[in-house]
């Protein structure tokens, strides 16, 4: 027997679940890495500046315009915490989540002329998924741990400078990401 939406209690309206990839932000992009493991382990090869064999090109050309002033290294070890979000006007970031971390990055691209501008976007890095993020100048960015402890490994295109930094705030729980943090539970 069917049913239709009048044989469901009130309340209840149906909502198609979807399954459709939302649009990436102008300028975002992900590069997957390949994870080399055997019985040992695990290999990743997250770094190239030039093509030596076959299959290595797709890795040197993400990085083709990165010009990188500063590499760091961050760990949260503090249960429900979101970092960020903030943006540069000046800075692209590149971000890596090492394994065995796992984390959701959300970005909101600011940029009044970009083509995505007020768009949204989730990524989830780490946990099997071993891929670069960049993040242009204008699209404010954050990250919340999926995994205690959470590891960050990321470049940045200009050293931080206290004395006059390129780093602004968007409050966290913006109305424009404030659901995108949630883990889902459906």
């Amino acid at each position: 027997m069917d049913l239709t939406p009048k044989d469901l209690l009130e309340g209840f309206a149906p909502k198609k679940k979807s399954y459709t990839t939302p649009q990436s932000i102008a300028g975002v992009e992900t590069l997957a890495l390949t994870r080399l493991i055997d019985d040992r382990g695990l290999f990743l090869e997250i770094f190239r500046s030039a093509t030596t064999h076959p299959g290595t090109e797709k890795l040197v050309q993400f990085f083709k315009d990165i010009e990188v002033a500063q590499l760091n290294y961050s760990v949260v070890t503090t249960q429900d915490h979101v970092k960020g979000l903030h943006y540069h006007f000046r800075q692209s970031d590149v971000w890596f989540c090492p394994p065995p971390f796992k984390l959701k990055a959300v970005m909101l691209d600011l940029r009044h002329g970009s083509p995505t501008a007020g768009a949204a976007q989730v990524v989830v890095l780490g946990e099997g998924y071993d891929a670069w993020l960049k993040i242009p100048p204008g699209v404010a960015h954050g990250y919340r741990p999926l995994t205690i402890p959470c590891g960050l490994f990321y470049m940045v295109t200009r050293c931080f400078d206290r004395s006059d930094p390129d780093e602004y705030r968007v409050p966290w729980d913006n109305p424009a990401v404030r659901d995108l943090w949630a883990v889902r539970n459906e």
